[in-house]
């Protein structure tokens, strides 16, 4: 058995105990794939399959406890068959010997649903794909070693966030005298979960022009725009408070590696404009990349939106020998109406669309303002197109 630090993905998540109990360590907070696969499929090869994949993977033999990483050199599984009408969201134990549950249902001689549950806590999106990927390779026959294993990720970003605390507190204290970041005026609370769509595919063509003109990403847009849409809901104050989750897997060993390789980043803003720009662009852009070379761990408490932009790494197709896989739904954590401050995270769809999947506790960000934030993003309406 070995003992191993925790990963800073497992010191933040564990957190959110801190306001919502047992959020993070209950069995709800997972993340969840539904592969169907069309051919003749070999029930008991894919069992095998699955018990390689957790020999092979110490993640998948891992438990978090008194704040350790420990991690078993065997833990038996099974793949599990059933009946059910549910396919996306099952509980898993964040107690149990491995994070991960493989259901699989028949639905007839040749058509099967195959799906991967594993804990949030183990797991961000790369991890699905990434595990998917060696079932489905497993399936055909041995694989090699891997390159890495996750305790050995967080050992050396530990490390890495050791050397770079002295920058990243000299960085912070730039924002030190800021004093209170502009907010919305305080509303009740009352929790709310949905999916939206705010952005249709020619909208979204138009973001991407606009992010290429303005030489920023994705991320970079879908952030100054709802910080601009959010102005005229925002008391005075110069700046503004966002964070999100940034992946760190900038070694040829870490692109693919199970595990959560993610750090936690709060982002302060200056305070929008009342329509975007590209100095508005700019201006984030250069703040997001402060904040991506200076991770530490969260420097303040303060409660702020949270805003994602998910890139859809899905694989297009897993061979099981003769069999063929598609991925035809995937999700984070089921909202169990503990939700806390807001939440949006964008996905682009298959078919160019934006969706978002937004959350809160009211407070502040009510739905309703939320959905007018949405109807106001700039790509909804004209906007300016030259480069600064």
């Amino acid at each position: 058995m070995m003992i191993k630090p925790l990963s800073v993905w497992h010191r933040f998540a564990l957190s959110f105990n801190d306001a919502r109990p047992e959020y993070s360590t209950g069995p709800w907070f997972t993340m969840n794939a539904v592969v169907e696969v069309r051919g003749p499929l070999d029930v008991s090869r894919l069992d095998r399959a699955f018990q390689d994949l957790v020999k092979r993977n110490d993640l998948l033999r891992t438990r978090l406890e008194d704040g350790k990483q420990v991690i078993r050199p065997d833990v038996p599984v099974k793949l599990e068959l059933f009946d059910d009408d549910e396919l996306l969201h099952v509980p898993v134990d964040a107690g149990s010997l491995t994070p991960i549950r493989l259901r699989l249902r028949r639905i007839e001689t040749d058509q099967h649903m195959l799906c991967l549950h594993i804990h949030h806590l183990m797991a961000d999106p790369v991890t699905l794909w990434a595990l998917l990927d060696e079932l489905a390779a497993l399936y055909r026959g041995p694989l090699p070693a891997p390159l890495a294993q996750y305790w050995q990720y967080a050992e050396e970003q530990e490390h890495l966030l050791a050397n770079g605390r002295a920058a990243a507190e000299e960085w912070w204290q730039k924002f030190a005298g800021i004093g209170e970041f502009a907010g919305p005026p305080d509303t009740p609370a009352e929790n709310f979960a949905l999916r939206q769509r705010i952005l249709d595919a020619d909208e979204v063509r138009e973001m991407e022009r606009f992010s290429r003109a303005h030489r920023g990403s994705m991320f970079v847009s879908v952030l100054a725009g709802f910080a601009v849409a959010m102005e005229p809901f925002l008391w005075p104050g110069d700046h503004v408070l966002f964070n999100t989750l940034f992946s760190r897997r900038n070694r040829r060993e870490w692109r693919a590696l199970p595990g959560p390789c993610t750090v936690p980043a709060y982002i302060p803003l200056p305070r929008p404009p009342a329509s975007l720009s590209g100095e508005y662009v700019a201006a984030v852009r250069d703040v997001v990349l402060g904040a991506q070379q200076h991770v530490m761990d969260p420097p303040t408490t303060a409660a702020c939106p949270f805003v994602e932009y998910l890139m859809d790494a899905r694989p297009q197709a897993l061979a099981f020998g003769e069999a063929m896989g598609a991925v035809v739904d995937a999700a984070g954590p089921r909202d169990i109406g503990r939700a806390g401050a807001l939440g949006i995270r964008a996905r682009r769809t298959s078919d160019g669309e934006l969706f978002v999947h937004l959350s809160g506790n009211g407070i502040g960000w009510s739905k309703e303002r939320v959905l007018t934030v949405c109807e106001k993003l700039p790509w909804r309406s004209p906007i300016s197109t030259e480069v600064s």
